[in-house]
């Protein structure tokens, strides 16, 4: 796999929380469309302080905005995240300790080459060198996952 598609991954990986997040809050809005339900027993008449709708309209209502449909979507793209996180974590986890460490201070605390030397104790030379072999170990280890072209595509079109 090419460096800059390595470094795409790693960018969509570190992303994952932040996208979990938006998806999280997607889903409660989604579910907050049928809190009034809670407030409905089943003979369709509200029994709380506030007045509330039939059972049925608001299940007409859910229904025509789809919003079962929609947070099934929701699990759906939550399920396919949290696999693509574990098999890069697990190629992560398969490459040499120090490249892991290098890549995480890169790629995710965004240190620059300079920073990246004086944290693990070598040259900067060296530190750049060590980057190359960890983006193509990594690399190695991603095309051994199943569907390593999607989890590319997916990682493309991320918002990171």
């Amino acid at each position: 796999m090419r460096r800059k598609d390595v470094k795409t991954i790693i960018a969509y990986f570190y992303g994952i929380p932040a996208q979990r997040r938006l998806l999280d809050q997607e889903r409660a809005e989604l579910e907050d469309e049928y809190s009034s339900l809670r407030g409905t027993s089943y003979d369709g008449m509200p029994h709380s302080s506030t007045p509330g709708k039939p059972t049925e309209a608001l299940a007409l209502q859910a229904d025509a905005r789809n919003v079962w449909g929609k947070l099934e979507a929701v699990a759906v793209r939550v399920h396919v995240l949290e696999t693509d996180r574990e098999k890069i974590q697990d190629c992560m986890n398969a490459i040499n300790g120090e490249y892991t460490r290098l890549i995480l201070y890169r790629y995710r605390d965004k240190y620059s080459w300079v920073k990246i030397a004086v944290k693990m104790g070598i040259t900067e030379r060296t530190a750049k060198r060590w980057g190359e072999r960890a983006l193509d170990r990594l690399g190695e280890a991603l095309e051994e996952v199943s569907m390593p072209d999607e989890i590319l595509g997916r990682a493309s079109r991320a918002r990171v």
